[in-house]
């Protein structure tokens, strides 16, 4: 069957489950309305509007006339971003949007992600750095997504708990159900779950705790809804070092390159609170091309052969939402990482 005749069914089920949402509506926008070119619309319509006037009548029609599928059109992301602000639709509504996400992205390359954890209710990766959390508008160029590729890998729905910034790796966790991932985003809203990062940054950092507020980082895009008065909030990372390094190489104005390795422990969870409190205290991390040292990454290009952001995710505990257990997923530093701190000198060291 072809991709376009694939479609019709889904979009007949999409249209059956969101009428059983009660998210259909007989009354039809005004032509002002759909004719909008914002995002979504978002300006004129609601998401589910968007989906019944504009999203299904056109793929309708195209699937229909057997003409070529728009690829990279990000309909998930869009559910998940614009559900949140409005009635919020069934895990049926959801599982159907991921199906027709993923046959409009079929002919991406699959990769398999490293699966740290899993039971019935959660599941964890180990996210490589480099690979976003879920497609989005602010980054069309990208084609794989952590969300996408496990969805396609364990063959349903999944529900993401909480970000990794696209530099960094490690931990990242999803729920299997939107009942679980309530119980699990209530958690880290009362920032229960402890996390602990590795980094390795610019010069010898000692051990302490920074207290520091950080001004809300607002996105034009993403965050175009929100009050564009960023305000400064609570800000808390405490920092250990676990081995110092010196080489004997000039970088800038420093005779030699100095490096530590750091084990982070954030006690809040602001927009690049790491990377921002490390710079704060003068102490950047490697390969941080927005808050950190131009010439120390160019050094680590050429003499580390380090093309990444050395932070990862090693560690996330929290109390299971269902079986009331402690729960500890640790996620391997990865070889890219683990290689950066052996051509350093730094070979004692392991996860």
């Amino acid at each position: 069957m072809s991709q376009a005749l694939s479609l019709l069914p889904l979009l007949a089920q999409l249209k059956q489950s969101m009428q059983q949402a009660q998210l259909w509506q007989a009354d039809i926008p005004s032509d002002e309305a759909l004719a909008s070119q914002a995002p979504f619309c978002v300006d004129t319509l609601t998401f589910a509007q968007w989906l019944q006037f504009v999203f299904h009548p056109k793929l309708s029609l195209m699937a229909e006339q057997q003409m070529p599928l728009p690829s990279k059109i990000a309909v998930l992301p869009m559910a998940e971003e614009a559900f949140k602000l409005e009635t919020k639709p069934t895990d049926e509504v959801m599982r159907i949007i991921s199906q027709i996400d993923t046959l409009l992205t079929q002919d991406e390359p699959v990769s398999l992600l490293d699966i740290v954890y899993q039971d019935e209710y959660l599941v964890a990766i180990n996210k490589p750095s480099g690979l976003l959390v879920h497609r989005s508008w602010l980054d069309k160029g990208a084609t794989q997504f952590a969300m996408q590729m496990l969805r396609d890998q364990l063959g349903q729905y999944v529900y993401p708990i909480h970000r990794l910034d696209r530099p960094t790796s490690g931990v990242l966790l999803f729920a299997l159900s939107s009942d679980v991932a309530r119980l699990m985003s209530e958690q880290f809203a009362e920032r229960a779950p402890t996390k602990m990062y590795y980094a390795l940054v610019r010069g010898w950092c000692g051990d302490g705790e920074l207290d520091y507020p950080l001004k809300e980082e607002l996105d034009k895009i993403a965050d175009k809804h929100a009050s564009q008065a960023a305000t400064f909030k609570e800000a808390v990372t405490q920092y250990q070092c676990l081995q110092q390094v010196e080489l004997p190489f000039a970088v800038g104005r420093y005779a030699t390159a100095r490096f530590s390795l750091m084990q982070l422990m954030p006690k809040t969870g602001r927009k690049h609170q790491l990377r921002r409190h490390l710079a704060h205290l003068r102490h950047p991390i490697i390969g941080d091309t927005s808050h950190g040292d131009g010439k120390q990454n160019a050094f680590s290009k050429q003499q580390l052969n380090n093309h990444r952001l050395l932070l990862h995710a090693a560690q996330l505990a929290f109390t299971h939402p269902i079986t009331q257990h402690a729960t500890v997923i640790d996620a391997p530093l990865p070889a890219d990482f683990e290689r950066v701190l052996k051509t350093c000198g730094i070979d004692r060291f392991s996860v």
